[in-house]
């Protein structure tokens, strides 16, 4: 998609609906003189500086007055786009909006999805990472990914990409000075400390790398899959994990057909919890289908609560049903405790060793305490410091481990002696990988496909 970066785009950039007000927005070359158009007095919305808000009335084109609107002016360059701006708050009727969109519209064109922020990119007002933090900050579920969004909205993130970048270009100059003045007598250059630098960035890279695991739960959410035999407990513990009856609770077995998914916080994290069909040999193929189901979904999960009523005896434990793989992220649940003695709890655990075992009951008082406190230990998750870099974004952590990779080559290259000329392009290739993260060399298409998650009035 080829688009112009000078031709006036319009949209609505607050919710469709019925509000107190509605916002439309129109940028880019001549958006001030469109607006002055409709807008009654003409002279002071043409006259006005920067940064200021105008009264007036908003006339059709056939010079019938839609509404009374206040249009808050942005000059270039300092404005969200970096373009003229004019943003219209006027009645929150939805068809107004319409009305007064339809007259812009008349002298620019719709805006895409995310256009206003490109152009914000394309005019040097913030970097790629900036523009996709922008979007994490309005989507984000919950208070953590809206702080590491805030966090690279402010750039932190940027500022360490583009410091990673400096120190690979003074590497990358340092071997091609060697090449070039190699047959001429001056005095060569410090290789072991070249080397360590090296060395050096490779392991921070690293450790930017070590945290996407959390980074990931902090971004895109904690998945938690209820597992277990019928009857155990799990649609109970859905329902008290969301405070509300959400699944249905029966004591026949096989109720649960088809999983159900639901997202919560939990201390600031999202989590994207799944309650699944249980776990037995079924001669009815949709309760079957549901099992199988289920199975997939503990294959893809980040952790298993596996459920087991805590009245079960030791010796009528049966966990066939649990691939033995899975076992490394299984947290297995003892539900309904409020019904077993500490003995008997005791005992079961015992018996369950080496897996992980916590309690729990969906009707004493803190009876899932316990269960917060195992499910948030078991990731480690630490009090993430945002005024640190934090890599959240899939397509981020990608380039960064390609220009980490690229980063071992060059070492490999000096201390094998393969010769500075390799090394120089391996330090190119991973100084481009960092500049795709900053969108200082992004192709088109990658562009199109980022943007094209934003709303249209962003």
């Amino acid at each position: 998609m080829k688009l112009s970066l000078r031709e006036p785009i319009s949209a609505l950039i607050t919710p469709a609906g019925t509000a107190a007000i509605n916002v439309i927005r129109i940028s880019g070359e001549g958006a001030i003189p469109v607006v002055a158009r409709y807008f009654r007095p003409a002279d002071k919305l043409l006259s006005a500086p920067g940064h200021s808000i105008v009264y007036g009335i908003f006339y059709d084109e056939a010079a019938r007055p839609l509404d009374e609107v206040l249009c808050s002016v942005f000059k270039a360059p300092k404005s969200y786009t970096g373009d003229d701006t004019v943003e219209i708050s006027c009645h929150g009727n939805p068809r107004l909006a319409a009305r007064i969109l339809e007259q812009l519209l008349l002298h620019s064109r719709m805006a895409n999805p995310g256009e206003f922020t490109m152009r914000a990119m394309y005019n040097n007002k913030l970097d790629l990472i900036q523009a996709e933090a922008i979007n994490d900050l309005i989507t984000g579920p919950s208070s953590k990914s809206q702080s590491a969004a805030l966090s690279q909205l402010r750039g932190v993130l940027s500022a360490k990409m583009n410091e990673f970048i400096q120190r690979i270009t003074h590497l990358r100059i340092q071997c091609e000075l060697a090449i070039d003045f190699a047959d001429q007598d001056l005095p060569s250059i410090d290789e072991a400390a070249l080397v360590h630098d090296l060395t050096q960035l490779q392991d921070e890279m690293a450790q930017l790398c070590d945290q996407s695991q959390q980074a990931r739960f902090i971004r895109d959410g904690i998945r938690i899959c209820l597992a277990g035999a019928p009857n155990s407990g799990k649609s109970s513990l859905f329902n008290a994990f969301l405070n509300q009856n959400r699944a249905i609770v029966s004591p026949h077995p096989g109720t649960t057909r088809d999983y159900l998914e639901e997202s919560i916080s939990l201390q600031g994290y999202t989590i994207v919890l799944f309650d699944t069909a249980g776990l037995r040999e079924s001669q009815d193929t949709i309760e079957q289908e549901g099992i199988d189901r289920s199975q997939q979904l503990m294959q893809d999960a980040d952790l298993i609560l596996y459920l087991i009523d805590a009245q079960t005896h030791a010796g009528e434990l049966d966990m066939s049903a649990l691939d033995s793989s899975l076992h490394s992220k299984t947290l297995v649940v003892l539900s309904k405790a409020d019904l077993a003695t500490p003995a008997a709890i005791s005992t079961l655990q015992d018996a369950l060793a080496p897996l992980t075992v916590s309690s729990s009951s969906v009707v004493a008082d803190d009876g899932l305490q316990s269960l917060f406190t195992a499910i948030l230990s078991r990731f480690k998750l630490l009090e993430p410091q945002f005024e640190r870099p934090l890599v959240t974004n899939v397509r981020h952590l990608a380039a960064l481990k390609k220009s980490r990779q690229s980063l071992g080559k060059a070492l490999s290259a000096l201390q094998d002696g393969m010769g500075y000329e390799f090394a120089a392009f391996d330090l190119i290739e991973a100084s481009t990988a960092l500049e795709q993260i900053l969108g200082i060399i992004t192709p088109d298409d990658l562009l199109n496909s980022i943007f094209a998650d934003f709303c249209i009035g962003k």
